[in-house]
């Protein structure tokens, strides 16, 4: 299992995902994507691997140089909408989400 958090990105003092760092955590299974957030309020999202039909990642001029990204995963059920979006994580989860998948499908 691996833990990923928000990363705090220089020009977030300007932007309110400052905090995000400090109340969010995505922690990576074998099987499943667990998302963790709030302080006072608690939710938490699991997504099976095996649920997962596509995710992207964005990355802004900013975002290459520090070595973060957004990502969306989308799931079957979740129709147009992503079923998660993950904004100023590292990049290495992508490569971890590629993996994953890939494990998940065969």
């Amino acid at each position: 299992m691996q833990t990923f958090r928000p990363v705090i990105r220089w020009w977030t003092v300007i932007y309110p995902r400052l905090i995000a760092h400090f109340t969010e955590s995505l922690e990576v299974h074998a099987d499943r994507l667990v998302y963790k957030r709030g302080v006072f309020n608690k939710s938490e999202d699991v997504i099976l691997f095996t649920r997962v039909t596509n995710y992207s990642a964005h990355q802004n001029f900013f975002d290459r140089i520090f070595s973060t990204a957004d990502f969306q995963v989308e799931t079957a059920a979740a129709g147009v909408t992503p079923e998660l979006t993950l904004r100023g994580y590292s990049y290495k989860l992508r490569d971890i989400l590629a993996q994953a998948l890939e494990r998940g499908r065969s």
